[in-house]
């Protein structure tokens, strides 16, 4: 494994077993084990209440408990999208079973829902209706592109998959960032920090910068610590480190430091927004005190989601396991975790005078 930049120490969440036994209870409930895609052992091996509380450490508990069950589902979601189309290259089935979705997510939340026919479409009615009254309608329009984005990632994985397509750089970094998974989390970090972006400048370029590096450095990690699953056992083609191999004939190794340099760049360029942005866009709306810290307290969310996201991936199985989920693989025996420490967190103060 390459050295990662971890600039921000990350921070464990103390709800953490609350949260691991509320989303195995809820997955229960959904319908999510025993279905032949998840067993108790599979979704206690990912623990994805150990993600959250590490990615999310100042939610509340009960808030916790929502953002640990929204990822529980997504991950379920994957997973099945996986073993009912993607194993067998369905395009027309996966397209069916994707266009229900948008509909268990209806903008005013007292629309009339279809019946759920599984646990992926169970889950998001209850994820909705318990979601919707923390968060304003234009979050929530901006949540459902993000959903419907993710979507669209499904069938374009497959359709590489159905072609034997490989992506550029240019193109892969581009379209993994409009419908990954990464913009779907930031806005739930808005959930977990209380602290919704104001829409006055929820679309500007600093917020859009915010997150498409956010996102990036969130995808090319998974990227470097999901290649053996994806690549290697699951034959997925949509995969940074593959992506570097291919175009640019790197051996794995190589194409690994390649994808790791990247992904600190993108970091880099995050902090330089913060610092540099922020107080200039600011000043420009004349925004007020309570909206300039509820901004700063997005940005403070997306660096915990990042450090934390880096721990969980250090010790998930999901990523760990060989097939089988017996033993290390050799891939991931060696981690060599990247420097931690205060970073540029200092300057927050002189930011949030802007």
């Amino acid at each position: 494994m390459p050295e990662f930049y971890v600039p921000h120490p990350a921070r464990m969440n103390p709800h953490l077993e609350r949260a691991r036994a509320h989303s195995t209870q809820w997955a229960r409930d959904m319908g999510m084990l025993d279905t032949g895609v998840w067993t108790d052992e599979v979704l206690a091996g990912d623990d994805y209440g150990f993600m959250c509380a590490w990615t999310h450490p100042d939610a509340p508990a009960e808030v916790l408990d929502l953002i640990t069950d929204w990822y529980v589902w997504v991950f379920y979601f994957d997973d099945e999208f996986f073993a009912e189309f993607k194993q067998s290259k369905d395009v027309a089935g996966a397209k069916a079973y994707l266009d229900r979705l948008p509909a268990f997510m209806p903008l005013g939340g007292t629309d009339p829902w279809p019946e759920p026919r599984n646990p992926t479409e169970r889950g998001l009615v209850d994820l909705w209706q318990r979601t919707i009254p923390l968060m304003s309608q234009d979050w929530r329009r901006r949540f459902t592109t993000s959903t419907h984005n993710l979507l669209l990632e499904c069938m374009w994985e497959i359709k590489n998959i159905e072609s034997g397509t490989v992506a550029n750089p240019i193109e892969y970094i581009e379209m993994r960032r409009k419908v990954g998974g990464a913009p779907w989390s930031a806005n739930l970090v808005e959930v977990s920090e209380a602290a919704e972006v104001p829409a006055s400048v929820a679309g500007t370029r600093p917020l859009r910068v915010l997150s498409d590096t956010f996102s990036d450095a969130i995808h090319l990690r998974n990227d470097i610590f999901s290649y053996e699953r994806e690549v290697l056992r699951e034959g997925e083609n949509s995969n940074g480190v593959l992506v570097f191999e291919k175009f640019f004939g790197h051996d794995t190794q190589t194409a690994v430091e390649a994808v790791n340099t990247l992904l600190t760049s993108r970091l880099h360029q995050f902090e330089n927004t913060v610092f540099t942005e922020l107080p200039q866009l600011f000043a420009e709306n004349s925004l007020g005190l309570e909206d300039q810290a509820r901004v700063l307290k997005y940005v403070k969310g997306l660096q915990d989601w990042q450090s934390g996201g880096h721990e969980w991936h250090l010790h998930a199985g999901r990523y760990t396991k060989v097939e089988g989920g017996a033993g290390n693989s050799a891939f991931f025996r060696t981690i060599l975790r990247g420097p931690t420490g205060l970073g540029t967190s200092a300057a927050w103060p002189g930011v949030s005078r802007g």
